[in-house]
């Protein structure tokens, strides 16, 4: 029987192998992901017509963002990134008992769990959407994109961390349920810090990156997740932060274009970018 009067599995090793290889499976279930992508997400979202408020226009923005960075997945820098994510998160799974014995007694109704929860919670959209709103009222372009891609990022996020969860079925150490991996709280803060960084700088993402420090901890205080329930949270949300920046950022180095005396083409011309 285990902690919690659950019959023991047939197989001792297979949860901790299944736990050990989640974040490999949830990490390369991004690449996947690119299948899905519309065609419509090829290139970067036309700017928003003049005016205040184009709410129809930025919900595509936001959806052409995620599919458009799922897209970029298809790249060997993406692999440089996954590889590794997987490998800590994995190599992170065979010290999770001894990091949650630290924490040994301690429940999610404690002060210092519940503020991580309602913390947390800010950044399931109302952080982001509040960037957009601020820079739409304020007619700050790269506010409001910012506060788009981040969303973007979020959605891209928890496409992927909410599916994950039902698929490893992980008991939490508190055995409230098993929706244990990877942490979506820890996936959508951390998910922010690219745009943030490329759009504003080094202070503004240390910021966000000690409110996913803090998420992250209260997690493991409060026995909600493992360690590597939050190290997985981290990587998935970064990992799509990085592809929906790098896609809104895209841009071709090179462009085969017509030589046209104005009624006639003549050739083409290469144009590179260097």
């Amino acid at each position: 029987m285990t902690g919690y009067g659950i019959p023991s599995p047939p197989w001792p090793c297979a949860p901790a192998l299944r736990t050990r290889w989640g974040g490999v499976l949830g990490l390369c279930i991004l690449l996947g992901m690119t299948t899905a992508a519309p065609t419509a997400a090829q290139s970067v979202p036309p700017p928003t017509p003049p005016g205040r408020f184009h709410l129809w226009q930025d919900i595509q923005d936001v959806f052409t963002f995620t599919w458009g960075g799922a897209q970029t997945a298809v790249a060997p820098s993406t692999l440089a990134y996954l590889l590794p994510a997987a490998a800590v998160v994995g190599g992170a799974s065979f010290a999770d008992d001894a990091v949650q014995d630290r924490f040994a007694g301690q429940t999610q109704d404690t002060a210092l769990a519940r503020a991580g929860e309602t913390y947390g919670l800010l950044y399931f959209g109302p952080v982001q959407a509040g960037l957009y709103l601020a820079g739409t009222l304020t007619d700050d372009p790269q506010l409001a994109a910012t506060g788009k891609k981040t969303l973007a990022a979020l959605l891209g996020a928890q496409t992927l961390i909410q599916p994950l969860k039902y698929l490893t079925h992980r008991r939490r150490p508190n055995g409230t349920d098993r929706l244990a991996f990877p942490s979506a709280h820890a996936g959508a803060v951390s998910s922010m810090l690219p745009s943030v960084y490329a759009d504003y700088g080094l202070v503004p993402t240390i910021a966000v990156a000690v409110s996913a420090a803090f998420i992250g901890a209260t997690n493991l205080y409060g026995n909600d997740h493992h360690l590597s329930d939050v190290l997985a949270g981290y990587a998935i949300g970064l990992g799509w932060g990085l592809l929906v920046e790098t896609y809104a950022r895209r841009s071709s180095s090179w462009a085969l274009l017509p030589l046209s005396d104005g009624r006639t083409t003549v050739g083409l011309a290469l144009h590179g970018r260097f």
